[in-house]
């Protein structure tokens, strides 16, 4: 075995792809994440090392390679070579840091919570809400970076979906899209007050908040079937006929 420290250069990459003789099937969505951290400039040299084994088989690095081979992209890395041919099963078997713990080992309260919310918000829509970050081209990276900016306002946004998500009596939004919304449409006692009704804690009897809280708690019981992005479009009708004072209304269309 032997390690060396090289710098990884596009001719380097293609040198090292070309002996690798039993290519895995690529990821997309994880070679296109390496190469948006690459292109855009977020691309952190944390010590991971490219592993080939003494056949001149990738046992990990294919992607990081085939990014730097892709956008020309070149940094420092350790190499670990000529490692036994029967080692797949033992790489990559801990548990990634998550964006929470990020957080969390930078002092933030309710990390888990701005966590989700920082990707939300990075990612611009509520559809983001999805199944990865990687989906999303959002690093651990992106949410410190966004979520230091803002941490004392993130953080007192946190601690009041905490408490709104308490006086539910029944949980019809998570703590994070809570957050989420109060991101979005202003940390004010206005905004504070519409998702007290918006989810029965306080209730205006016909009103839209009403129709809405209603169509949630259907949603939750699986009466009816309401997406992450329907739920929004709901919401989001609830809260400009909140601010117009809350009238009564017979129904919504999100069509």
């Amino acid at each position: 075995m032997k390690a060396t420290v090289v710098r990884m250069t596009k001719e380097l990459a293609k040198d090292y792809l070309s002996r690798n003789v039993e290519n895995r099937k690529v990821k997309t969505t994880t070679l296109n994440f390496y190469k948006n951290q690459m292109s855009s400039g977020n691309w952190k040299e944390n010590g991971e090392p490219i592993i080939i084994d003494v056949n001149g088989v990738i046992k990990d690095g294919q992607h990081r390679l085939l990014a730097v081979l892709e956008t020309g992209f070149s940094y420092t890395v350790p190499v670990i070579s000529g490692i036994d041919c029967n080692v797949m099963d033992t790489i990559d078997t801990g548990t990634n840091r998550s964006a929470s713990d990020v957080l969390e080992l930078e002092g933030f309260k309710y990390s888990t919570l701005i966590a989700s919310l920082s990707k939300m918000a990075l990612g611009e829509k509520i559809v983001m809400f999805a199944k990865s970050s990687h989906n999303a081209n959002i690093s651990n990276a992106d949410v410190l970076k966004f979520a230091q900016n803002k941490k004392h306002y993130l953080e007192e946004i946190a601690k009041k979906a905490t408490v709104i998500s308490s006086l539910q009596v029944v949980k019809v939004l998570s703590p994070a899209l809570l957050a989420y919304y109060i991101y979005t449409y202003g940390n004010t006692d206005e905004t504070i007050s519409f998702l007290n009704n918006i989810t029965g804690t306080l209730r205006k009897p016909k009103s839209g908040t009403d129709y809405v809280f209603k169509k949630l708690i259907l949603s939750k019981n699986g009466d009816i079937r309401l997406s992450l992005g329907d739920k929004n479009k709901f919401i989001e009708k609830a809260y400009f006929s909140f601010v117009k004072g809350n009238p009564e209304v017979r129904s919504f269309s999100i069509k």
